[in-house]
């Protein structure tokens, strides 16, 4: 038997979806903006950001995708237990995983693509682990990052 056979992803009551992956690049605040404020207060999914940030300043995305939502936007960290209503978006220069309990991983591995986040990862993780019960959704990118991984 594989090691995470017993494993369970949280799966949420009344939801359709369990997790929307969404990718943006440098230039996509607006994208974002416009989907996470259309989302209503009782969205019932996790979701998980990446977006390409200069990554040796710090980020202040979450701050401001959060007075544009009806819900809260907080920087992913380590072990982060996917919530419904909550986003999580990857700090600047880490990698966002999801695995398989439901919780979010950060690396630092190499970079892709010269790309850290990089949103095929993202979107690879949660496919593997939620399959039919995600969303991935690429609003803006750099290069070609997010169409192999959606």
């Amino acid at each position: 038997m594989a090691k995470n056979a017993n494993v369970h992803l949280p799966h949420f009551t009344n939801a359709a979806f369990d997790i929307v992956a969404i990718a943006a690049s440098a230039g996509g605040v607006p994208a974002l903006i416009k989907v996470l404020s259309t989302l209503p207060p009782e969205f019932t999914a996790a979701i998980a950001i990446v977006q390409h940030l200069a990554p040796k300043y710090p980020s202040l995305m979450a701050e401001i995708l959060t007075r544009h939502t009806a819900f809260t936007v907080k920087k992913a960290k380590e072990g982060d237990c996917l919530t419904p209503g909550m986003a999580y978006i990857a700090p600047p220069n880490h990698h966002l995983l999801v695995k398989s309990d439901g919780t979010l991983s950060l690396s630092q591995s190499k970079l892709v693509n010269f790309l850290r986040p990089l949103a095929d990862l993202l979107f690879e993780s949660v496919g593997a682990n939620y399959k039919d019960r995600a969303i991935g959704l690429v609003l803006t990118g750099t290069g070609s990052d997010g169409a192999m991984g959606v």
